[in-house]
């Protein structure tokens, strides 16, 4: 138990990226949805796990992470055009709840030790999914939100969030209502933000700890 307690944000971060290759594992629509419903429902779980310790946390939030992964489920078997909308903002609500924690947690931590580390790298990944479930949820609204057949799939949605955060963009999938570009915009400049914060952050750190 002490073990697992040591790696509750190695668990996190993890499910996370398990998240992101989901797609190598099957081709059939219906089992990716399934894949993705257990992985989302894993990270919410082990995110509640990862801040546990924090009773006041807990205690407010709980029953947000119970809504989400309900809601998680009940798109997978009803898959109806209320959850569609409704479940991604449900699920990015609670993903800021936990970036939020995480942003916390390596701002206080006195030391850059191996959570610390595993923190920054799964509060750049939930930036990510936050901005892909933005991104799914505004399609599921505005079909013609993006340059693509159709409304996209959560796969690219996350992919379009990912590429536009790391201001990569291959150009193959593009905004085309106000919206869209305005989530562009945001996911652009906070991707490298992040990345400069943080690095700042921990040279402080490391350099408070040698002095």
């Amino acid at each position: 138990m002490e073990y697992l307690n040591k790696t509750r944000f190695l668990l996190f971060m993890v499910f996370l990226f398990t998240a992101i290759v989901n797609s190598m594992f099957s081709q059939d629509p219906k089992t990716l949805e399934l894949l993705s419903t257990i992985n989302f429902t894993l990270i919410l779980a082990s995110g509640l796990w990862a801040f546990s310790q924090n009773q006041n946390f807990l205690r407010f939030t709980s029953i947000f992470f119970v809504i989400a992964i309900i809601l998680e489920w009940l798109q997978y078997l009803i898959d109806g055009p209320a959850l569609n909308n409704i479940q991604p903002l449900t699920t990015s609500l609670v993903l800021v709840l936990l970036l939020v924690m995480t942003l916390k947690s390596i701002s206080t931590a006195k030391e850059v030790d191996q959570n610390v580390i595993f923190g920054v790298v799964s509060g750049y990944v939930l930036i990510g999914f936050i901005g892909g479930l933005i991104a799914l949820a505004i399609a599921w609204t505005i079909p013609e939100a993006f340059n693509v057949d159709g409304i996209i799939s959560g796969a690219t949605a996350f992919y379009y969030s990912f590429v536009t955060m790391t201001t990569l963009g291959y150009g193959d999938i593009l905004p085309t209502i106000e919206e869209t570009r305005a989530l562009s915009i945001i996911l652009s400049i906070v991707g490298p933000m992040y990345v400069a914060i943080i690095v700042a952050l921990m040279v402080g750190k490391f350099a408070a700890r040698k002095n």
